[in-house]
């Protein structure tokens, strides 16, 4: 009686129930379709022509459902829900109601409502609980370690935790550390490491890179000098910058740039613990500790007598070898999300980086080390378009070549639709191989369920 009311019907109810948001699809006592709204059609993704007319159980075998809550409702006799998986990676909760006349089942009724915002929301918030009892725990072990992180400083790779294991225990220590590495290895990073937890924290912290002063000038700007000392000086005199340093710490950066002229002056300094200014009569005392940093082979320097023994000997009290970024590359998924959390703030993006873009990043030797990482990053964030960056713009970004796959032969007389149609089929026949059944294929291409089934016949695979 129904069903028949249906069929008379149908355009009437069609425009009817269009107007609600919420998906109605309805089968027969045996479990053919005979009515589906619009807003079916899209959480089910296949065309009201693919369905009308068939068994729920074809549906079932050729793989466009999982499963049926129609023929479960059937079975049943009762009311029955489901959760059914989308083509799109999408949920929709199902819920099949019998509609019973003369003793026997005349339809199942069945409503769709897409849960796949209200899933997400649901995961976002494990996760986030989830996020925090992590981070409480790992809190909890780094109090129990003593180790406490600081600004820029990210060591997940075991190399990398030994490493900063050494400038925290250096760090506790008033003593002299030489940090050695090459360019972009973060020594000024580990720099700040170790001033940050340090008895000195919060006095003076005056960062010198030497090979950015002229020599010329470095030794006035390292020692400072007295009124009249030379043409041109302050008549006041100028304070130096082991002056300013008085009480504190200096970071000598690119140390072996410094003239073996002065290198003597400054190995006075560190012996002594005094300093006198250019042009001076008088030494100063000094309470400082020193940091220096070098790229360079310091032993190769003394043999080629760029660099003072007696100073190298003092210099490497307690000696910090950073490692280069591909000996490290647990290092590079974590550094590469620092990088883009903080891009996103300074550049007010919301970007995110796919795993196989940082599957990519890890596959680079990347020979400017951590510093060329971040630069690459920020122009992954300024260059390209969207909110997720990809593999391909990685290798973009860091020029990687692809060798063209197809010959030239391969390509005489056809087609670029005829190409790509050939490159499809090819995609599809290996997922199915892959995948075994359609649904998963779709899910995994990100598909319309009703799409992948016009592909699959068009290229005679179903």
């Amino acid at each position: 009686m129904y069903k028949e009311f249906i069929e008379k019907n149908y355009c009437e109810l069609l425009k009817l129930l269009n107007c609600i948001k919420v998906g109605i699809y309805i089968t027969d006592g045996r479990g053919n379709t005979v009515f589906l709204n619009d807003e079916s059609c899209k959480t089910g993704g296949l065309t009201r022509e693919d369905v009308l007319g068939r068994n729920m159980k074809d549906l079932v075998e050729l793989e466009f459902v999982e499963h049926s809550v129609s023929l479960k409702a059937i079975n049943s006799g009762k009311e029955e829900s489901i959760i059914q998986n989308l083509g799109d990676g999408g949920k929709v909760y199902v819920t099949g109601t019998p509609l019973y006349e003369n003793d026997g089942i005349d339809l199942i009724v069945c409503t769709e409502r897409d849960i796949t915002e209200t899933l997400s929301l649901r995961e976002l918030l494990n996760e986030h609980k989830e996020e925090t009892e992590k981070y409480k725990k790992e809190i909890e072990y780094l109090k129990m370690q003593n180790l406490v992180m600081w600004g820029e400083l990210i060591a997940e790779d075991k190399a990398s935790k030994q490493t900063a294991e050494k400038a925290m225990r250096a760090a506790k220590r008033d003593i002299t550390v030489l940090l050695m590495g090459e360019s972009g290895t973060g020594k000024e990073v580990y720099a700040n490491f170790i001033y940050q937890n340090s008895p000195r924290v919060g006095k003076p912290f005056i960062k010198v890179n030497c090979a950015a002063i002229p020599e010329s000038l470095l030794e006035s700007e390292m020692f400072g000098y007295e009124k009249g000392a030379f043409t041109g000086a302050d008549r006041n005199g100028k304070m130096g910058l082991f002056e300013m340093a008085n009480h504190g710490t200096i970071f000598l950066d690119e140390i072996a740039e410094i003239p073996t002229r002065l290198q003597s002056k400054l190995l006075r300094v560190l012996q002594e613990k005094e300093v006198m200014r250019v042009g001076g009569e008088k030494t100063i005392p000094l309470d400082i500790r020193l940091i220096a940093a070098t790229n360079r082979d310091l032993k190769k320097e003394i043999e080629q007598g760029r660099f003072r023994k007696d100073l190298y000997y003092r210099l490497n009290i307690l000696p910090i070898e950073l490692l280069p970024l591909r000996e490290k590359k647990d290092d590079i998924k974590p550094l590469s999300l620092a990088f883009v959390e903080r891009f996103n703030t300074e550049y007010k993006l919301r970007k995110v980086i796919r795993d196989d873009a940082i599957e990519a990043l890890t596959q680079y030797d990347w020979p400017g080390n951590i510093r060329e990482l971040e630069n690459i990053i920020e122009r992954l964030m300024i260059s390209f378009d969207g909110d997720r960056i990809t593999k391909s713009q990685v290798e973009a970004a860091i020029g990687v070549k692809k060798e063209p796959k197809a010959e030239a032969e391969d390509l005489k007389g056809r087609t670029m639709e005829e190409l790509l149609e050939d490159y499809e089929k090819s995609i599809l026949e290996q997922m199915l191989k892959v995948h075994q059944r359609p649904s998963a294929v779709a899910r995994h291409l990100n598909m319309n369920k009703s799409t992948l089934s016009r592909r699959m016949k068009k290229y005679g695979m179903l």
